[in-house]
């Protein structure tokens, strides 16, 4: 059956790119997102990378909102496919976008790109912004917060309940709905140096629950992964871009917790936990985090080294072509070069330092590469 017959070519170029859009999309807006914070936190500065670093944050606002405009106008305007095909789409295909069952694991990817969007706020708008900005982030953190555990105890059954699985995914996309309440913790150690002790405790608190949620969730998951790996071998070249997945909880695990615990040394009571009076609790935490940290960093460059190895085989076997899922990379990858500029921070390493700003580096160019790549396959080859 040609295209004409499947109506493709009847449509207008606009609307072939709107009916394409999918939950896998956000991971678009999810990377570019993280280049924004990475810019802003690297170690070593020169003159314009903060406007840089704002200029790719308003571009990102951009891309989040066409993706969900595009999304919620296929919703309301789904389009009609010539008959004998014709037939009415699905309540969860038309205003879910769930066309097969493994979209499922793609929907977080959308708080995902929102927790960038809130960390880019806090970091190039709060020095610009009066108080209201940090009263309305301290809003935003719960709302983040409660939508995400909502939306990670749906999935956590639905999934499950409807025997839905992976299929031709890598078995860690299964850690993608427990994804979010993690970025609640990294989000608390941004936002609660800025709040008051009286909201920033109860951050804090939250944060450090939805990170252990995450974590816990992502450790049972990987050790599914790596049985599947260890029995089954390296998964299809189409997908190992999904084993960077791996690397993002461990690493913004050490960026959560580190960011919270500094947090604490200024905002929390010196006895804390009042059974413990010798010390002041802040101080116990910021020690113990960090040293964890380092623990956490080794597990997440020793997946990184795999993830990568497995996608160097595949370009050098070309194996593999450029698809949207490429984005995949590109976060979790951000999040490792985060932790490790943190780490160098707190253990005040300066060769840690610098290469961090190597990882940035390399990171930066990564990005540029795959925006290239999707921006050819958009605009030259006309694939969606």
């Amino acid at each position: 059956m040609g295209e004409d017959d499947n109506g493709l070519d009847s449509i207008s170029p606009l609307r072939k790119v709107t009916s394409s859009v999918t939950w896998g999309w956000y991971a678009i807006s999810l990377s570019w997102g993280g280049i924004a914070v990475l810019l802003y936190q690297t170690p070593h500065q020169f003159t314009g990378l903060t406007t840089i670093g704002t200029i790719i944050f308003i571009a990102n606002l951009v891309l989040y909102t066409t993706v969900t405009l595009c999304l919620l106008f296929e919703a309301v305007h789904p389009r009609k496919i010539p008959k004998p095909i014709e037939e009415s789409p699905s309540f969860s295909a038309r205003w879910l976008h769930i066309k097969k069952p493994q979209d499922l694991y793609f929907v977080p990817v959308s708080l995902l790109a929102f927790a960038t969007i809130i960390f880019c706020t806090s970091s190039y708008g709060t020095p610009h912004c009066g108080r209201w900005l940090i009263l309305t982030l301290n809003v935003f953190f719960w709302i983040y917060t409660g939508v995400s555990l909502l939306l990670a105890i749906i999935l956590g059954w639905w999934i499950p309940y409807t025997g839905t699985n992976p299929n031709q995914h890598y078995a860690i996309v299964q850690v993608l709905p427990y994804f979010p309440p993690m970025l609640s913790g990294t989000m608390a150690g941004l936002l609660a140096p800025n709040q008051a002790p009286a909201q920033a405790i109860p951050m804090l608190v939250g944060g450090t629950t939805m990170q252990g949620l995450g974590f816990l969730m992502f450790l049972v998951i990987l050790v599914q992964s790596m049985h599947e790996l260890t029995t089954e071998g390296l998964p299809t070249p189409s997908v190992r871009p999904e084993m960077f997945i791996a690397v993002g909880p461990p690493s913004f695990t050490i960026i959560a917790m580190v960011s919270m615990a500094s947090a604490a040394v200024k905002k929390l009571p010196d006895h804390y936990i009042s059974s413990a009076t010798s010390v002041r609790t802040a101080d116990v935490l910021l020690i113990v985090t960090v040293a964890a940290s380092v623990f956490l960093w080794s597990l997440a460059f020793f997946l990184f080294c795999i993830a990568a190895l497995s996608m160097l085989e595949a370009l050098w076997h070309r194996t593999i072509r450029f698809e949207t899922l490429w984005w995949c990379m590109v976060f979790p990858i951000t999040g490792f070069v985060l932790a490790t500029i943190d780490l160098a921070e707190y253990l005040s390493s300066a060769p840690i330092s610098w290469v961090s700003t190597g990882m940035t580096l390399f990171q930066v160019t990564l990005w540029l590469s795959i925006t290239v790549c999707q921006l050819v396959w958009w605009v030259v080859k006309r694939e969606f």
